[in-house]
């Protein structure tokens, strides 16, 4: 094989001409010129199983579009060295003037369906490397397809041009757990409108039938069932008291499910349908409220960090284990890397819970027979590479290896060891061995614990589901010492590896270990602002809150600083965690307790801390000069060396 071979291929499926473009686009970038003679790859039709394909001769042989496609991608990776997350992590090809097609037999995946949710994609949507929007999504469909995957849910909500473009690429669409066979949420279409099934129960309908006939063409694991507008409960967004009980609501749902499923048999031939047994649903169906089609796949999910038990909504967290009773039933499980809870998970960086664990997690669902279907919510993909990667070798049957992946992507197997000591740094917000906090803990924590104080209130309610309904100021002392406990573990981490492994490592599993280190300090910082606040000791705090205030602003700009050719303006719409608007309400809070030491002339802290001693106790005029603004203010204070 060389830059001269020819494809051929006589079908005309899309979907496989789309691959051999693919191959050909890496052709290009491996091979060096030649006038060499490179014969010919002929794509020929065989009666095997579905997905299946085998290479004889330099020929590949297979049943249906993805055994090509997965043909062709085997010759990319396994010929030309292409890696699965080539784009992703930044792969440089090795120039070559031949290589050498071997031949080769697929094997089946162990799960059937597998896929990814790319979810809270907020940077994939605001980012175009090339100036084409849907670049991201391209390069996201290529490499869930060189993993191995044959589905996807195309974007949070329903998009019809996320949802043909992934048909392009041979993959199965599935549904969002609160879009029901792909249909337009109600309060999307009829926003003026209370959401409401027992008023509108004809508009619901024909809402399912819309999502029905809009995708009727395309290859459809159909999501069945009936949640909230949002990640949510029906009965939290439908403004009625009438589902009061779990009976009654697992009787709405379980009616819901049954007309929609019926609605696909009579309009859809042979479908295949799953549906969610998420959040709520997990109680109703543990408890025997969800009647649910006897061929529906029932699809179990983990908590956001990674463990199989039932998520926490607020303060709920009963975590009940969430794996299928039987092997006998179609059973697959719904997976987070990446999670945004508006509590401690991850979403912005890589999750805080070992590889080993998340390992340990999936064989154990496999085990109880949740093996039919495995759909991992990878939201904006690069942060999450590397637990992506160990899921695609469990869906395919292999075992994963991370000193391999680091020894592909980063050109050094000893990097294997930042990844252990990262999720051993990561801080434990409770009792379980789950229950590590992400980038979402010290913002979405401030963030609150200034919204109460700005207040007056006596606790921060969207604390609770960490330290119960206790007074704000031992809510400070939990989360103070968390964040204590964070810089520590952080700054060990970064002691350790932060040394010369490349602008790949900097920029990944380095970066974050920053990110963490800054965001802990940070809070630490501000927790001891909000004593010396309580203590009204205003400067003093004013002070602490402004160095809060600095460390946030350094770790957003260590998201911008480790973007470069591809990947600049890739976290401009960094928008969950949200680095830069932590610093900016910092900034605010800066405001507001000046208001109490220096207000309302805003003349008193100028005079005290920059006049000459001779000027202080001169009251003539009030103030000399135009007032500081807080942050020309805290400037001052940093540069003259003030001390807490």
């Amino acid at each position: 094989m060389n830059i001269n071979t020819k494809i051929i291929y006589e079908g005309g499926k899309p979907e496989v001409i789309n691959a051999i473009y693919i191959l050909y686009r890496d052709m290009f970038a491996v091979f060096n010129p030649s006038k060499i003679d490179g014969g010919i790859i002929r794509l020929i039709q065989h009666e095997m199983p579905e997905e299946l394909f085998f290479i004889r001769d330099g020929d590949i042989y297979a049943g249906d579009e993805l055994g090509f496609i997965y043909g062709l991608l085997h010759i990319s990776e396994h010929v030309l060295k292409i890696p699965p997350f080539w784009f992703w992590y930044d792969h440089v090809v090795s120039k070559v003037d031949t290589s050498v097609i071997d031949d080769f037999i697929s094997k089946p995946k162990r799960v059937r369906f597998r896929g990814w949710f790319i979810n809270d994609e907020i940077l994939l949507s605001n980012w175009s490397p090339d100036n084409d929007p849907l670049t991201p999504w391209k390069m996201a469909y290529e490499a869930l397809l060189r993993c191995g995957g044959n589905m996807v849910i195309p974007t949070t909500q329903v998009s019809r041009v996320h949802s043909d473009l992934a048909a392009t690429y041979g993959l199965w669409l599935t549904h969002h757990h609160a879009e029901p066979l792909g249909a337009d949420m109600f309060v999307r279409a009829y926003p003026d409108l209370e959401p409401s099934y027992d008023l509108y129960e004809d508009k619901f309908k024909q809402l399912w039938l819309d999502g029905i006939e809009h995708q009727r063409n395309h290859k459809v694991v159909w999501n069945i069932g009936f949640r909230g507008q949002g990640d949510l409960p029906f009965w939290g967004s439908s403004g009625s008291n009438k589902y009061d009980t779990d009976e009654k609501r697992g009787d709405l749902i379980s009616g819901v499910l049954q007309y929609q499923y019926d609605l696909l048999k009579e309009n859809v031939e042979s479908p295949v349908c799953c549906t969610y047994i998420y959040g709520e649903l997990t109680d109703l169906y543990k408890k025997g409220f969800l009647r649910i089609p006897e061929d529906v796949i029932k699809i179990w999910s983990d908590n956001g960090y990674g463990k199989m038990v039932s998520r926490r909504m607020d303060d709920h967290n009963p975590r009940t284990p969430a794996l299928p009773e039987s092997k006998d039933e179609l059973s697959g499980i719904y997976y987070h890397v990446s999670f945004c809870d508006m509590q401690a998970c991850s979403h912005i960086t890589q999750i805080g819970n070992s590889l080993e664990f998340l390992t340990s997690e999936l064989e154990n669902a496999f085990d109880h027979g949740a093996d039919d279907y495995v759909l991992v919510n990878c939201s904006n993909i690069r942060p999450h590479v590397a637990p992506l990667a160990m899921i695609a070798e469990l869906w395919k049957g292999n075992h994963f290896c991370l000193e391999s992946f680091c020894e592909v992507y980063y050109r050094d197997k000893s990097i294997a060891t930042a990844f252990i000591d990262y999720a051993k740094a990561a801080v434990s917000f409770g009792a379980f061995e789950d229950e590590h906090a992400g980038d979402h803990f010290y913002n979405f924590g401030i963030r609150a614990i200034i919204s109460s104080i700005m207040k007056n209130e006596t606790s921060v309610s969207q604390m609770f589901w960490a330290t119960g309904d206790v007074l704000i100021t031992d809510q400070l002392h939990w989360f103070g010492g968390k964040c204590s406990e964070g810089v520590v573990n952080y700054h060990s981490f970064l002691e350790k590896h932060n040394r010369g492994f490349g602008r790949l490592f900097d920029t990944t599993i380095l970066l974050y270990a920053k990110l963490h280190y800054h965001g802990y300090k940070g809070g630490a910082l501000f927790v001891r602002g909000c004593m010396e606040l309580f203590k009204e000791n205003y400067i003093n705090a004013f002070y602490c809150i402004g160095l809060a205030m600095d460390e946030f602003a350094f770790a957003n700009g260590l998201l911008r600083n480790s973007e470069y050719g591809v990947w600049r303006g890739y976290h401009a719409n960094e928008c969950f965690a949200d680095y830069k608007f932590t610093a900016y309400l910092l900034r605010v809070f800066m405001a507001f307790i000046r208001n109490f030491g220096d207000g309302p002339g805003y003349w008193d802290w100028q005079r005290e801390l920059f006049y000459p001693a001779e000027d202080k106790g001169v009251r003539l005029q009030m103030n000399l000069h135009n007032r500081d603004t807080e942050e020309e203010m805290f400037r001052k204070m940093k540069e003259s060396g003030y001390v807490v």
